[in-house]
This record gives structure tokens, sequence and C-alpha cells, in this order.
């Protein structure tokens, strides 16, 4: 290697002139001082018979010992007989692919497609990120083509032992977006197994269906500290049987308290025929008389029904399903969708009208024709229904007997 010539201090008093000049420092490595006063290093080499010059960074950015470092890195590739600017750009694309490949990209870009295709809500979106960065956050910066099951596998292990139900959506996001590396060319194939479950456990919802169990339940939910967005979304979950990810993004612009209904746009349920309409339910008195309260309390300008305490937003589905699994301590017994089968249950064993039930949990019930000009009369049906409900909840949890009064002649 040739003497070095230059120093860090001759480097730095080096003044700009009319023209562009070099001061060299052997073995290629120059010191390009514009007119400008810029200063840029430069390699200077010969390949394949051509004068070549590659741009090693700027000064003092790059000093005069970095410079040196990368002229004889740069210079081990012109030996080699590579072209040292070409060799660059390669590698910068690939530090650049790189970063578009981590599973935090990839995440996100996946995110951004089913939002898209599947009409998600901004609230269900906000809960999806939420999800991978309680879970998945140390996957963040490998890139995905490095992923391997026996990474995700204590992850998931650690969801599982905490909540089970949760350890299923996390595990089923995960292989989504490594289906979605897949299909993008990124990785050859997914590396998380897919568990399958037997039907009958996939279906299954525990749940406390008896009087005093779910009077039990809604004294602890009333005596918890919680925010109003949990509690509002309980009561609802409650009263309602609603779905929790059709509960927890309601917003008062759905709600019409002087019709005591609250429409569910189609796109947030379950079922997202448009054919059926968006589901209208019904407010039983005692609930609507809460919401009345809970909108003077909040305001006009409040958006959600169910609000989150740190943020614009409502709370999320993982926020309600913490709060029976945790709070209430009812981790495989009941969670928010229980609901749903206390609502059946009760109704089933009083010998409520079947197709009022069904529609009240947007279950399918006829051809699409009779769904639509049955809706009206549903409707007054499911009134009653709900009423019917929110009187035995509401006295399971107070302790009292609701007796059926006969009419006299």
């Amino acid at each position: 290697m040739a003497k070095e010539l230059l120093t860090a201090k001759a480097v730095e008093v080096a003044k700009r002139d009319t023209k562009a000049y070099r001061l060299s420092d052997g073995a290629g490595l120059t010191l390009f001082v514009a007119p400008s006063g810029v200063k840029s290093w430069q390699f200077r080499y010969t390949l394949a018979g051509k004068q070549q010059t590659a741009t090693l960074g700027k000064f003092p950015t790059v000093s005069l010992a970095e410079a040196r470092r990368r002229a004889q890195a740069a210079r081990g590739l012109a030996d080699d007989g590579r072209h040292v600017t070409v060799e660059k750009r390669v590698v910068r694309a690939q530090r650049a692919a790189d970063r578009d490949q981590t599973f935090a990209a990839v995440a996100k870009a996946w995110v951004a497609v089913r939002r898209r295709q599947d009409r998600w809500t901004a609230g269900y979106v906000r809960e999806v990120e939420n999800s991978l960065a309680n879970h998945l956050e140390p996957l963040n910066g490998l890139p995905v083509s490095t992923i391997t099951a026996a990474m995700a596998a204590p992850l998931l292990s650690k969801v599982e032992r905490a909540a089970p139900d949760m350890e299923r959506k996390v595990r089923q996001r995960l292989r989504a977006i490594l289906d979605y590396a897949v299909m993008q060319g990124l990785i050859v194939g997914n590396p998380i197994p897919n568990v399958r479950r037997r039907r009958l456990e996939r279906a299954h919802y525990a749940a406390v269906v008896t009087r005093a169990g779910a009077g039990n339940i809604l004294r602890a939910a009333d005596a918890a500290d919680v925010g109003k967005g949990v509690r509002h979304a309980h009561l609802l979950l409650a009263l309602l049987a609603q779905r929790v990810g059709e509960i927890v993004p309601a917003q008062w612009s759905e709600v019409d308290l002087d019709a005591a209904t609250w429409t569910i746009p189609r796109a947030r349920m379950k079922r997202k025929d448009e054919a059926r309409g968006d589901h209208v339910v019904p407010l039983p008195p005692r609930l609507l008389a809460m919401m009345k309260e809970w909108r003077r309390a909040d305001g006009a300008e409040a958006q959600y029904v169910c609000p989150s305490p740190r943020s614009d937003a409502s709370i999320t589905r993982e926020a309600m399903e913490k709060f029976y699994r945790v709070t209430l301590k009812l981790a495989g017994k009941h969670s928010p969708h229980s609901w749903r089968t206390v609502f059946s249950t009760w109704a089933r064993d009083a010998g409520k009208d079947r197709d009022a039930v069904e529609a009240q949990l947007d279950h399918i019930t006829g051809n699409a024709t009779e769904t639509s000009y049955d809706r009206a009369k549903r409707l007054e049906r499911r009134r009653d229904l709900v009423a019917w409900h929110e009187e035995r909840l509401l006295a399971a949890r107070d302790g009292a007997e609701v007796l059926t009064l006969k009419a006299t002649a």
C-alpha cells in the first residue's frame, strides 16, 4: 500500500478554489474539493482499462480514518474486477429490501390489504395492530425469511398460558401475515404449522347460564374499578347479546335515542351480506335511560359510545376480553361472547319466539325475501324480547325474583 499523504489537519483546512481540485492520500484515495467548498472522498481505480471514480462520502461526515477504511474495502472489490459503484448500489438496494421485508413492514402491508379487502373498521384495525404489538413485537426487526417456528413458539406459548383464546387469534394472525409474505414471493413457505382443532372445540364458547351465576358476574362487573368505555360495553353485551366486535366501535351517530334503536352497519357485522341491510337493535327501557345519561354526560361532540380513556377512539375487543379474563377472573368460564348464549338459552327455555331470538342474534331465519318482508314486524317482537331479557338479567343482578302475572278476566 502506498504511503498515506494526508493528515486530519490538512483535510480540515483545505480551502475552496475557483476550480475543483483533489488532494491525494495515496493508493487511489483522494479528497475532492469543489468550488463551493464541499469536500468529498473519492476512490479512483482502473477497471477493464478504463478509469473509474467511486464516491465514498463527504467530509466531515466521513472522517479521514473512515475514508481510508472505505477505500480499503473498495480496493478489494476493484482487485476482484468488480465495479465499486455498482456494488454499492446493490448493497444499498439490498438493505432497503431488507427493511421492506422485516416482519413489521410485512405486517403493516398485510393490515393495509386486509383492511381494504375485508372492509375492516378503524376500531378493528387498532385491535389487530395492538395485538401484534403486544404479542409479536420481538419479531418486528427480523426479515420474514429468517422467522422459524422455533422463534414463534415461545411467544405463542406465553400468550396461551395467559389466555388460550387469545393464542388462537395471535397464531391465526401470524400465519396470515406469513401467508401474505409467501404470496409476495418473500418466503417459500409458511414456517408456522396450522394447528387444526376439532370442530366442536372451535365452535364452543363457555358460558355461565344459571340465573345465580349471571347475577354474580353482573355484580362483580358493577363493583370493578374500570373506565366508562369498558363499563358501557359490558352492559351492551349483556343486555343486547351482540358480538363484542360489533359493540366496541359503536358510535353515537348510529344510535337513535328517540326511536330507542341502535343501527349497526352491515359492514361491521359478522355476516356481511349487504342484501340483509344494517342490523337494527332495539334498546330496552332501563338501558335506554342509561344511554341517555351517558350521552348527556359525554356531550354532543362525543363520537364513541364506549370511548377509550387514553385516545380519541373506542376501546378494543381485547380490552373487553381482558376485563372478563383478568379483572372478573372468568377465563375459560364466561367471555364477552357468552352473553349471546345466555340470551338464547334463557329465551329458548322460556318458550320465546324463535325467529325473534335468531333475528336479535343476526342469525339467518327464512330466505332473503322473507327476512326483508318481516323485518319491521320482527323488530317489534324483538323489542318485547329484549325488554323481557333486561328485566330478568337485572333482577338476577339484584337478587330479585321476576314473577309473571296472569291476566284476569
